[in-house]
This record gives C-alpha cells, sequence and structure tokens, in this order.
C-alpha cells in the first residue's frame, strides 16, 4: 500500500493535469470534482507529516484543541498557538465594533461538534457511542449545519467524518470535504484529523487505523502553482514516528500531548493564504 506522501504526490499531479480553470472566490483555482486520498500511515505507526516541505505542527494541534472544547472566539485558538482563525474573523462582519483581542470566528466546527443547535454534544455522543456499538454505523460527527451557515466567519470546508472500527483493533476515520485547498489547507487538516483519530482511539480503546478523505471541489489555486511544482521535483524522506502522552484524555487534549520523531523533512516553502 502506498504511503500518504505518495498518494498526495499523485493526487497533486492528477489535478494539474486534469483540473479545469475556475474561478473562486478568493483567485482562479485549477480544480477537479470527486477525489480521493488514502493515509495508512497511523496504522503503521507513523504520522502523517509531509516531508517535501517542513510543516509546523503547533498551529494545527492548537486549533484542534480549540476545537475540542467548542470554542467560538480567536483569543481561545491563540491561547494553545493557533493563529488561523485570525484573518477570517478580521473579515467577518459581525467584528467591526470589537477590538481584534475580541474577535469571534461565530459556530464554527468546534461549536458543532460540543454545541449542535445549543443543546447536543455530538464528540460525547460519538465516544460513548464506539464504546456501546462498536459495529455500529451512525458514529459521526458533522458540522454542517445550514441553519448556522451565516453565524461562522467561513463556512465549514470538512463537514463529515465517520468512524469505523475494524474487525482487528483498528479505529478507521473517513473525512468529506466539500472544498479542499490542496497545498496549503489539505496537509493542516491531515493533521488535524490524524491527531483526532489518535484521540479518538485512545479514548474508546483501540488502536489509530486508516485515515481516508473524500472531495467535492479538490482545487490547487494558481498562484501556487510555482511553488507546488518545486515540491513535486522532491523525493519524500523517511516517515516520522509520534508518541502521545499517556496520561492525555480526548477533552483535555494539549498542543505539546505530541511528541514526533524522527521528522527530517525538506527545508520550507511558503503557500500564500487567500482570504
Amino acid at each position: 500500500m502506498k504511503t500518504y506522501e505518495e498518494n498526495y504526490s499523485i493526487l497533486l499531479s492528477h489535478v494539474l493535469t486534469t483540473g479545469q480553470a475556475r474561478p473562486s472566490r478568493v483567485g482562479n483555482t485549477i480544480s477537479v470534482f470527486g477525489a480521493h486520498l488514502a493515509i495508512p500511515d497511523l496504522r503503521e505507526g507513523h504520522f502523517p507529516l509531509l516531508t517535501t516541505r517542513r510543516m509546523f505542527v503547533q498551529g494545527q494541534l492548537g486549533e484542534l484543541a480549540a476545537f475540542l472544547r467548542g470554542a467560538d472566539d480567536v483569543a481561545t485558538f491563540q491561547k494553545f498557538g493557533c493563529k488561523f482563525w485570525n484573518a477570517n474573523a478580521a473579515a467577518w462582519t459581525e467584528n467591526v465594533l470589537r477590538p481584534p483581542e475580541k474577535h469571534k470566528v461565530g459556530r464554527v466546527y468546534g461549536v458543532q461538534w460540543r454545541d449542535w443547535n445549543y443543546t447536543y454534544d455530538q464528540l460525547s455522543v460519538l465516544v460513548n457511542g464506539i464504546k456501546s456499538d462498536p459495529y455500529g454505523r451512525r458514529h459521526i460527527l458533522t458540522t454542517w449545519n445550514p441553519s448556522e451557515l451565516n453565524r461562522m466567519c467561513l463556512p465549514p470546508c470538512h463537514i463529515l467524518a465517520q468512524f469505523y472500527v475494524d474487525v482487528d483493533g483498528y479505529l478507521d476515520c473517513m473525512v468529506y470535504m466539500r472544498s479542499v485547498d490542496l497545498c496549503l489547507g489539505l496537509p493542516s487538516d491531515v493533521v488535524l484529523y490524524a491527531a483526532l483519530l489518535c484521540l479518538v482511539a485512545k479514548e474508546t480503546g483501540y488502536k489509530p487505523g486508516t485515515l481516508k478523505f473524500s472531495f467535492g471541489d479538490a482545487h490547487i489555486y494558481e498562484a501556487h502553482v510555482p511553488q507546488l511544482k518545486k515540491q513535486l521535483c522532491r523525493l519524500p524522506n523517511a516517515r516520522p514516528t509520534y508518541e502521545l502522552e499517556p496520561t492525555t484524555r480526548l477533552f483535555n487534549f494539549q498542543p505539546d500531548d505530541f511528541t514526533f520523531s524522527d521528522y527530517f523533512p525538506h527545508e520550507r516553502i511558503d503557500y500564500e493564504l487567500l482570504v
């Protein structure tokens, strides 16, 4: 079975060579509709970090920590070392009269996980469901809440995750994304969901299994193409390993609970964040 980074490079090359040119809200793209990515690395004891460019995972792990607490404000994300939401919050009209330190992100991913329609904690239900009915087919987290899209600074891109207990004792996860920026966004989302899978597996007594993604609009921004071609010329290095702090629980996760070893990436490549 091919590794994450091999499958990722195949996906990027496929979109570059077969995608159609399309405009978007923040710039022209090269896009395909309906694509997939398989990531077996966790099952094999490795963490899915790109090695063809250096990744700095504090932000992704901090974002997950904020999501797990149902955060709706920029300050909580920043507390955990994540600055990804600063620009989108600053551009949201709801924040016009607020100082930057008081900016809200609205009812985004983590709020939907923990407080769907102000009444339902999806994440707790997910954990209890996996424990009580491991082979059930309803182990789902969703963030696409149509009635609250106008209460978010950015509608969710990763909108559904389904968990699946393998008969060999592994917990797998399938994520559906309605829209994905393949160069900048997807590698970050892979880190986030790989970490979430590790945490949910630990909480429910299983081993982290295979992570899979399915995409609606999978796109490469034209502005990212020069850097991407440079990245595709690089050969992947050995996959890093990881350890999760033994006392970590899903609901008290801290970004430094993950330790990564044997990570030897190529130098960083900076992709512009388009807002």
